[in-house]
C-alpha cells in the first residue's frame, strides 16, 4: 500500500480520518488493513532499510497489545475479523523487518524487484570454494569416513562464519545509506550471495546426515 493511500484512509465505523493508524484515533475501532499493507507503515516506521532495532521492538509490542484479538472478544464480527488481520500483519511486519536479510528481500519486493526465479547463482567470489565443497560432498555421499566428515565440517564452519560476516556487511550497507538505500542491483547481489550460502549450508547438512546414516548402516 502506498503512503499516500494510507494517509487518506477513513475509519469504517465513525468515518473520521484514520490515516495509517491501526486503530481509529477518534473511536478506537480496529481498522481494516489491505492484504498488501506496507509493513513499515504497520509499525509506524519510516520506509528505510536502516532501522533502530530497540525502537522496532517497542513499536511491535505496543502495536501487538493495541490490536490483540483478546481485546475485541466482545466487539462485533467485523471488528473481530479486522483485529485478527491486524494482529497477523503486525507479527509479519516484526518478523520481516527485524531480520536484515528478510528486510532486504522485502525492500526489493516493494520496488518491483526480486532475486532470480531460477534459484541463487554461484557468487564469483566463492566459486572455487563452492566447487571444492561439491566435490567433498560427493565423496562423503559415496563413501563416508571420519576424515571426510571432518573436512566437510571444516567447510561448513567456514561458510557459516562467512554468512555471519555477510549479514554484518549488509547491516553496515544499510547504515551507510543515511536513511536512503543502496542500489537495487547492489542489494540483489548481496542478498543472492547470502541466499546461495544458505542453500549450500543446507546441502552440507543433508550430505552429512546421509554420510552418517551410511556409516551407521555399515556398522
Amino acid at each position: 500500500m502506498q503512503a499516500a493511500e494510507a494517509t487518506r484512509r477513513e475509519c469504517w465505523k465513525c468515518h473520521a480520518e484514520s490515516g495509517a493508524a491501526l486503530v481509529c484515533p477518534r473511536c478506537a475501532a480496529v481498522q481494516r488493513l489491505p492484504a498488501d499493507a506496507d509493513l513499515f507503515a504497520v509499525l509506524g516506521l519510516p520506509r528505510q532499510l536502516a532501522l533502530d532495532l530497540p525502537d522496532l521492538e517497542r513499536r511491535y509490542h505496543a502495536a501487538s497489545r493495541t490490536v490483540h484479538p483478546d481485546r475485541f472478544q466482545t466487539a462485533g464480527p467485523r471488528e473481530r475479523e479486522f483485529s485478527l488481520a491486524a494482529s497477523a500483519a503486525v507479527n509479519r511486519a516484526y518478523r520481516t523487518l527485524r531480520d536484515p536479510v528478510a528486510r532486504g528481500r522485502y525492500w526489493l519486493e516493494l520496488h518491483g524487484a526480486r532475486l532470480g526465479d531460477g534459484g541463487p547463482q554461484v557468487p564469483p567470489a566463492i566459486a572455487a570454494e563452492v566447487f571444492e565443497t561439491q566435490e567433498k560432498l560427493e565423496e562423503l555421499r559415496a563413501a563416508a569416513s571420519p576424515e571426510r566428515r571432518r573436512e566437510v565440517e571444516a567447510l561448513r564452519d567456514g561458510f557459516t562464519g562467512r554468512l555471519g560476516v555477510l549479514r554484518d556487511e549488509l547491516c553496515a550497507l544499510y547504515a551507510s545509506a543515511n536513511g536512503g538505500a543502496p542500489s537495487l542491483d547492489e542489494l540483489k547481489c548481496r542478498l543472492s550471495e547470502i541466499a546461495y550460502l544458505r542453500t549450500l549450508l543446507g546441502d552440507i547438512e543433508d550430505a552429512m546426515g546421509e554420510g552418517l546414516r551410511g556409516t551407521d548402516h555399515r556398522h
